[in-house]
């Protein structure tokens, strides 16, 4: 079981880092995965713990800044480690913690800026909560809500069509989501009687609100070049994404979120 679990979580790894495809917790509801955990800590009656990988790439964020900021949007990868806690199979606490890679653009007073962070610590916290479900039909209802933050120095900027040596740089991004989801199950294998040795496909599709904090600024030749506190132009965000579940403890997901942005991020859940 290990060894297979150590294969799935190298996979996962390997095309992500690859070829950026890629959370939002990254699996759509508490219950999942289903098994008893790899520890079996579930049967301690205080809940499950979760480990989760997910890697995030954003392929735009506009954002809208004071009048003095056109054209302004966002793009990059996230890759974190996700620590869940399970609580009843209703409420699931969590924290984040990885590397964050950003770039951003924009216009200013009629000159193109552009702005690549360092690769830099990004944190975060979040919970999901079930709010109810309908058994026979397999259907449930989730709510999720979460912060992230992540701050670096300027890797490398450009003011106009050259690349420029700048200082007093900041690269600070400040975001939180708040997302209510519908899932559907489909069991795979029909004849498990147990639910925890069912493989499962579970669809959703969800609506949100998306919004953050982004303050980007440098100094070149005595010039200061900023996009200060501007946040997403369009904060309504839709979601859509696949968990595929299996009976040791495993689920493996991949999301789609649109309109207030254009990302794909997949995860690899892990239940101790």
């Amino acid at each position: 079981m290990f060894k297979k679990i150590s294969v799935i979580t190298a996979l996962i790894l390997f095309v992500s880092s690859n070829c950026f495809a890629a959370p939002v917790g990254n699996t759509s509801d508490p219950k999942v995965p289903y098994g008893p955990g790899i520890s079996n800590m579930q049967a301690s009656g205080f809940g499950a713990l979760k480990l989760g990988i997910d890697v995030d790439c954003i392929f735009e964020r506009k954002l809208d800044g004071d009048e003095a900021v056109t054209e302004a949007d966002l793009e990059g990868q996230m890759y974190l480690l996700r620590l869940g806690y399970t609580i009843a199979d209703r409420i699931e606490p969590y924290l984040k913690l990885g590397v964050s890679h950003l770039k951003t653009g924009w216009t200013q007073n009629s000159t193109d800026i552009r702005a690549r962070g360092e690769n830099a610590l990004a944190v975060g916290f979040g919970a999901k909560a079930l709010l109810f479900e309908i058994p026979e039909h397999k259907v449930r209802f989730t709510l999720d809500g979460q912060y992230l933050y992540t701050d670096s120095d300027i890797e490398e900027a450009g003011v106009g069509v050259l690349g420029r040596t700048v200082s007093s740089t900041e690269f600070k991004i400040t975001q939180w989501q708040f997302t209510a989801v519908v899932s559907k199950e489909f069991v795979l294998n029909s004849n498990g009687s147990n639910s925890a040795d069912l493989y499962s496909l579970i669809p959703y599709i969800g609506i949100g609100f998306i919004d953050s904090e982004n303050e980007v600024e440098f100094t070149y030749s005595g010039t200061e070049y900023s996009m200060d506190a501007t946040g997403n132009e369009n904060k309504f965000l839709l979601i859509t994404g696949c968990d595929l579940t299996s009976p040791e403890n495993i689920a493996l997901s991949l999301e789609g979120r649109w309109v207030g942005e254009t990302a794909v991020s997949t995860g690899c859940t892990l239940k101790f």
